[in-house]
């Protein structure tokens, strides 16, 4: 255990105190009273001019001179408003300080106006690009796509916008094994001759043959209908003046509606054959024109899917008193079949790519040619 010597410092604070004198402290406003006190007069209370002077004149030493000619006076109930800093309308922060927390920011246009001024830039954009699409881009879209339907309509064997058409072609069509042969000979929308043969599933050994003459042609309709709707698109083309100037996309939209609507018709006449029922086929004209007739029995069909000229040959059973049938099919692809969906495909792209354009700006409904003003487009 440690032990201290002397006296005992914590439960003795006083014995800090050197000497144990105390210290009086005394101001400069006292000096004259606190020198009366030490010659043993009696003390006498200071004058009020006395005291006031020297506090005035530690004041003036502490913060400065008065300004007012270096002449002490009695002193103000606040401090001068030019070095206090504790008076607020003459800090960084008042109103009319050039301080640097009272700067203001630089006037700059409001965000809403730069973006009117944008969209007004754009319209004016847009209503400039307009008006050379619908006085020259229409025109040479319209040129273009007469030339190529004027091209499909000369592939077709058909008289079709001056051309003669009456083009022949024979294909033979096969089944194998020797289950159906049939050469034709397809003389524009018609097969003029045909010789058919083949075998009958409820005889195998029996081969039935029948044939098709000039006299009695098998018409084949998709070929007709392609071309008369083709037909109808280079007459919309037409109609249209070359020197006629657009004026709203309302007038654009309907004529290349009306030349997309044939073209689709045309196309899908020729990619899409008419299915028949059976009983259908089997009272047809074109049945009726065979030599020699068919058994009640049996029906033959021609028809075109796509660039593919097809022969099926129909066979009807009985089984357990419903009737099915049996079919066997034969096909051969044909060239100008082939061209003229090729001309029929591009063109209805080069069609639909301008609608797409002029569907683009018939969005804005406040267009009209001739006017600057965006607030003037209407379709």
């Amino acid at each position: 255990m440690l032990r201290f010597s002397g006296s005992n410092w914590f439960t003795k604070p006083h014995s800090r105190r050197k000497g144990g004198k105390k210290v009086k402290v005394t101001f400069s406003d006292q000096l004259e009273t606190d020198s009366s006190v030490s010659s043993g007069s009696v003390p006498t209370t200071p004058s009020p001019s006395v005291s006031a002077q020297h506090r005035w004149r530690y004041l003036e030493h502490v913060f400065g001179p008065s300004g007012r000619g270096g002449t002490a006076s009695a002193p103000t109930p606040e401090f001068d408003r030019s070095s206090s800093f504790r008076q607020s309308n003459t800090s960084y922060g008042s109103v009319g300080s050039g301080g640097p927390y009272n700067r203001r920011p630089p006037a700059q246009r409001k965000v809403g106006q730069k973006m009117a001024d944008c969209e007004k830039e754009e319209a004016l954009n847009l209503q400039v690009e307009f008006e050379w699409v619908l006085h020259e881009e229409v025109h040479s879209v319209l040129k273009q796509l007469h030339v190529i339907l004027v091209e499909c309509a000369h592939r077709f064997p058909v008289p079709l916008y001056h051309n003669e058409g009456k083009k022949q072609d024979k294909f033979v069509l096969t089944a194998a094994p020797e289950q159906l042969k049939c050469i034709v000979t397809l003389t524009g929308d018609s097969i003029t001759h045909a010789d058919i043969n083949f075998k009958v599933q409820r005889q195998q050994q029996q081969i039935q043959r029948t044939s098709i003459t000039q006299d009695y042609p098998w018409k084949i309709q998709q070929v007709q209908d392609a071309a008369n709707h083709l037909q109808q698109a280079i007459n919309h083309i037409d109609n249209v003046d070359s020197a006629y100037h657009f004026k709203t996309s309302d007038e654009v939209l309907h004529i290349l509606g009306n030349i997309l609507g044939a073209l689709q018709r045309g196309r899908t006449s020729l990619v899409v054959p008419r299915k028949k029922p059976i009983d259908e086929l089997m009272k047809s004209r074109n049945m009726k024109a065979l030599s020699p007739n068919l058994p009640e029995d049996l029906a033959i069909s021609f028809y075109i899917q796509s660039h593919k000229l097809i022969f099926v040959a129909y066979q009807l059973t009985n089984f357990q008193g419903t009737m099915k049938f049996d079919s066997c099919q034969a096909e051969c692809s044909v060239p100008w079949l082939n061209e003229v969906l090729v001309l029929f495909t591009v063109a209805l792209q080069l069609c639909q790519q301008l609608k797409d354009k002029i569907s683009v700006f018939s969005q804005y409904k406040d267009f009209t040619v001739g006017s600057r003003s965006p607030s003037a487009l209407s379709y």
